[in-house]
């Protein structure tokens, strides 16, 4: 992935606090497996900077790539990603967790809400998948947009919009 690079310290730390304790004892017992060194979860993450709007930084992190596979990031066929924001104080940064979720792609886009981008996600199951655009708006990611690819028997596919009340 263009501009992907090894997350720094602190925005490692900030992601594995946003784990819950059996995924974070999952990443560790996975670097003890691979021979990496204790707590190099480093080498297990990946960060792409995003441009944002006006003095906005975000942050998407997501498990490498490779060569290594640790399954509290991953499931059968997803991957799971953190989308977050920095804040530089004058000694300090502060980041802010502003989306997380697992699935099969995401997309961010140049149009900004409330000064952060638009962003999409995908989700498929073996016959399906689900997409959805969303926007922030001040506080959180809302969907905007629903849409649903599914897979005939002849081996067409299908894209319909659908109501995005109706994912849940």
């Amino acid at each position: 992935m263009p501009g992907e690079m090894r997350p720094a310290l602190p925005l490692i730390r900030f992601v594995l606090n946003a784990l819950d304790r059996e995924d974070a004892r999952t990443l560790a017992e996975c670097i003890a497996e691979n021979g990496l060194g204790a707590g190099d979860y480093g080498a297990l993450l990946r960060a792409v900077r995003i441009g944002a709007g006006p003095g906005r930084r975000l942050w998407f992190v997501r498990p490498s790539h490779g060569p290594l596979w640790c399954h509290a990031l991953y499931g059968a066929h997803l991957f799971r990603y953190f989308l977050v924001e920095e804040r530089l104080g004058r000694t300090s940064r502060r980041y802010r967790l502003v989306f997380r979720n697992g699935g099969d792609f995401f997309a961010v886009y140049p149009r900004l809400h409330h000064g952060l981008n638009d962003i999409e996600t995908t989700g498929c199951n073996a016959f399906k998948c689900w997409i959805v655009r969303l926007a922030y708006d001040g506080r959180r990611y809302r969907p905007i947009r629903c849409s649903r690819t599914d897979w005939r028997r002849d081996g067409t596919t299908v894209t319909r919009p659908i109501r995005c009340d109706t994912l849940n």
